[in-house]
């Protein structure tokens, strides 16, 4: 019970670190459609990522930081021969959770030099996000919200000059 207390929190906080760099020329007005399409990105990533690409998408490692340290490699629930997806008509049991893999981060580290966000075009990664995440239930949130990951995704990766033409377009 404590792991899903703490999976509950982490999925509401903030990752307020984000993009506090990453914006681009905005001036965070509300008129602003770039920052106003970052914001809505923020939200949905405190909400369906943060928990497994840890809260500035430094991957599984940043994510288990914010567990208490005897749960931070438990595999008790999350075992890698689950289910990848976690059919979502049945309910949740303990032991059998689906598998997280492993998340990794968003942006390039020492370890990882090129991420998918750093080099995909945006289209692309708009498609792969609402195709493949949030893992446990690929494609459950709306195309806005996928166009608004995707932006912040972009500008987590220096691309804000490709966040005008995101933040114009408009829902399929």
């Amino acid at each position: 019970m404590r792991l899903r207390t703490a999976a509950a929190l982490l999925a509401l906080a903030l990752p307020g670190a984000l993009v506090a760099s990453a914006q681009p020329q905005a001036g965070g007005a509300a008129d602003d459609p770039v920052a106003a399409l970052l914001a809505a990105g923020e939200d949905a990533y405190a909400r369906n990522c943060s928990v497994c690409h840890g809260p500035t998408g430094g991957g599984i490692e940043e994510a288990r930081l914010r567990f208490p340290p005897e749960e931070r490699r438990c595999t008790r629930c999350h075992r890698p021969s689950n289910p990848v997806v976690q059919p979502l008509d049945r309910p949740f049991v303990d032991n059998d959770m689906f598998s997280i893999g492993d998340p990794p981060p968003l942006h390039p580290t020492p370890e990882r030099p090129t991420a998918l966000a750093s080099v995909a075009a945006p289209q692309a990664l708009q498609d792969y996000l609402s195709r493949t995440m949030p893992r446990y239930d690929p494609g459950r949130l709306s195309d806005a919200e996928y166009r608004a990951l995707t932006a912040l995704l972009l500008a987590m990766n220096g691309r804000g000059d490709e966040l005008a033409a995101l933040a114009g377009a408009t829902d399929r």
